[in-house]
């Protein structure tokens, strides 16, 4: 909990680096919040989904945390806080979507403290490799992509789709949904072809403009 605390905290101070000059302090606290609000609420949601259990209050509050139904959370929230508000929401969550790989891998670092998500090898920190993939996504967005809104979220989409697809093969523990794969699997599909269809469609649109 002290280790995902610290992640929001890093994450909160690297989102208002990007967003101070563009939103006011308000906004901009009012935000994250809603957005661990929602990462919480879809994190846990998506744990039972997985767990093929029932959608209870006393098994919501029991559940763990599942990081792909955190991140479907958080688009939502994010996505109804900036309608209501009239905030453009496509530049807020591409500052998310780079912050996301960093909470990742941080709650990676977590699970290999404490022994869980391992990988199918004995000793084979599935974990650290995790952590590494999502640090260098994570510098390679506020490098690369830190201004391009649109490009930001069409590049998380894509790689981490296909990153924590694969990895998903390669845990000790997996809770098949459909054929051999998990719901998280399927997700990230989805998650991969909404990115590669979003930016067909952008370069068709800069194209015809």
């Amino acid at each position: 909990m002290l280790v995902m605390l610290l992640a929001f905290v890093i994450s909160f101070i690297i989102f208002y680096s990007m967003a101070k000059n563009k939103y006011n302090k308000i906004d901009i606290i009012y935000i994250f919040l809603i957005n661990i609000l929602g990462f919480a609420i879809g994190a846990k949601i998506f744990s039972l989904f997985d767990k093929k259990q029932m959608l209870t209050i006393l098994n919501f509050l029991n559940s763990g945390y599942a990081f792909i139904g955190g991140l479907i959370g958080s688009f939502i929230s994010i996505y109804l806080y900036c309608k209501k508000y009239k905030i453009a929401y496509t530049t807020i969550q591409s500052y998310f979507t780079i912050i996301y790989p960093l909470i990742y891998c941080i709650g990676k670092i977590a699970c290999y403290i404490n022994g869980c998500c391992n990988g199918i090898i004995y000793n084979f920190p599935l974990q650290i490799i995790e952590a590494i993939f999502m640090l260098l996504l994570f510098i390679f967005l506020f490098k690369y992509f830190r201004d391009k809104n649109k490009y930001t979220i069409i590049m998380f989409l894509i790689i981490f789709g296909i990153t924590r697809f694969i990895i998903d093969f390669f845990r000790a523990s997996r809770n098949i949904f459909f054929i051999n794969l998990t719901l998280s699997q399927l997700v990230c599909l989805v998650a991969v072809i909404i990115g590669i269809v979003y930016n067909n469609i952008e370069k068709h649109y800069q194209i015809r403009n």
